[in-house]
């Protein structure tokens, strides 16, 4: 059988096929340059690999970005652009987030914040009210693709059904076996829950691709299952399998993950239930986007350039950074992105440019040891090591840092995102017996990088009043 797994990312769509034994067979990628349903659709006809001459049975899996939605009409037509994961819907999010049903999701381990589906929703129901009028379902990209493979065009969408990560932000109740939707928020909010598909577990066999664009793309014919979250496949691709296990995926937001067997609520932290067995407690703060934005807008230099700059820049000589806070840890639409003690001058503008990327680094490193140190407290446990995969753990110099400020033994998984997303599917299919085994096959550890001391001790004072600091800073913009 040929495992063919669609990654449909912010900025591109990447495409992995793999056999049983999780060898790689074929790669393809494009990328996405604006966030439209017709370019999704054109990048992934670009990305996917010649297929079509297999005569092997074909298995596909999508994953998609948590809190992004299409609103379709019966034909699965998108109404729409796609709202995005990272829109703010901040006056929306201010009239629900006293409401009951609210503060009960959050007591749930589900947070509503001003980036979240449900606020967004209700924004577009009323700027533009024809569009709810119309709209039979409202569906992640994930859940959307799959079903443009399966449903034949022109034909009816009914009866469609979502995996449960990717219903998590919407408004997910995940304390109940199965998970349902959490009727009294949407009761709350005026949104019609019919607009929302049947919850189902990740793996799930969905249907036949049965459609033209399952036929163009070489896949008509092929076995279509329910997918995943990104940031569910990144953690499942970094081996966030059993109770105890911790990743981070760096990308777009820094995405810690921690398996658990119960559910501990803590305002920094989100919960879904694990795609396999448990619970995984986790965070998804933007990081890496604006790092990308800033370098690209601001400083105007390709990535590369910017990180060669950042790791001649002198260790202890970084200005003060701050993420922003709209989403993880504080949910605060108000706090942004911050750089302080910045001050004029005669070094070259190299050197500059070198210590802001740095400081944006340290700070999303720091972060980064927030959380490692949050799930030890809030769990009573020791995380020895940290996997991490994603974009942004290809540079070796900022994983050192990682290293150091962690003070933990760094393993850099291989970038098998697209793994991730099989993962429950092999399992389910029974390709593989166990979650060990599927582990075994397909995941690959490809660096592992061990702390420097001289670095720790650079860092480890300012790491230690980092959170401190943001506190105090959100306080601040709390009174602006």
């Amino acid at each position: 059988m040929l495992l063919v797994s669609v990654d449909l990312g912010t900025t591109g769509v990447r495409i992995e096929v793999y056999g049983e034994n999780g060898s790689v067979k074929a790669y393809g990628s494009a990328k996405i340059k604006v966030q439209d349903t017709a370019e999704w659709i054109n990048a992934l006809k670009e990305a996917m690999p010649n297929v079509r001459e297999s005569t092997e049975e074909k298995a596909v899996v999508i994953d998609s970005t948590s809190g992004s939605f299409i609103i379709v009409d019966s034909y699965g037509r998108p109404l729409s652009p796609p709202s995005m994961y990272y829109e703010k819907a901040v006056e929306e999010y201010e009239e629900i987030r006293s409401k009951p049903s609210t503060i009960e999701m959050e007591r749930r381990g589900v947070t509503i914040s001003a980036t979240s589906p449900l606020p967004r929703i209700i924004k577009l129901m009323r700027r533009e009210p024809d569009i709810l009028r119309k709209a039979r379902w409202i569906l992640p990209p994930a859940t959307w693709l799959t079903y443009r493979l399966i449903i034949p065009e022109n034909s009816m969408w009914e009866d469609l059904e979502i995996d449960h990560t990717n219903a998590l932000k919407f408004g997910e109740d995940i304390t109940v076996d199965p998970p349902c939707w959490f009727k009294p928020l949407f009761d709350e909010a005026g949104v019609n829950l019919d607009l929302m598909p049947r919850i189902v577990g990740c793996g799930e066999y969905a249907g036949r691709a049965e459609s033209r664009l399952a036929d163009e793309l070489g896949l008509y014919g092929a076995k279509v299952y329910h997918g995943i979250t990104d940031g569910n496949a990144s953690a499942l691709a970094s081996g966030c399998i059993s109770p105890g296990d911790f990743s981070i995926g760096c990308g777009s937001t820094t995405v810690p993950k921690y398996v658990t067997k119960t559910m501990k609520i803590h305002p920094a932290l989100y919960y879904h239930k694990h795609p396999i067995e448990g619970y995984l407690a986790g965070a998804a703060p933007v990081t890496g986007g604006f790092i990308d934005w800033f370098i690209e807008k601001i400083i105007g230099l390709d990535i590369g350039e910017a990180y060669r700059l950042a790791e001649v820049s002198e260790a202890g000589s970084e200005y003060l950074f701050f993420p922003q806070g709209d989403r993880s840890p504080f949910n605060n639409p108000k706090l942004a992105a911050s750089i302080l003690g910045l001050w004029p001058t005669s070094e070259s503008r190299e050197i500059i440019v070198g210590r802001i990327v740095r400081s944006m680094l340290l700070s999303i490193t720091f972060l980064e040891y927030f959380y490692i140190n949050l799930m030890e407290m809030l769990f009573g446990s020791t995380i020895g090591e940290v996997r991490i995969t994603g974009g942004g753990s290809r540079s070796r110099f900022w994983n050192m840092i990682r290293a150091s400020v962690y003070e933990r033994k760094v393993k850099v998984m291989e970038e098998r995102v697209c793994v991730g997303a099989l993962i429950p599917v092999v399992i389910k299919t029974g390709l593989c017996e166990t979650p060990e085994e599927a582990m075994k096959r397909f995941l690959r550890v490809v660096d592992i990088v061990d702390p420097n001391p001289m670095l720790t001790k650079v860092y480890k004072a300012r790491r230690d009043r980092f959170y401190e600091l943001w506190v105090k800073l959100k306080d601040f913009y709390d009174c602006i």
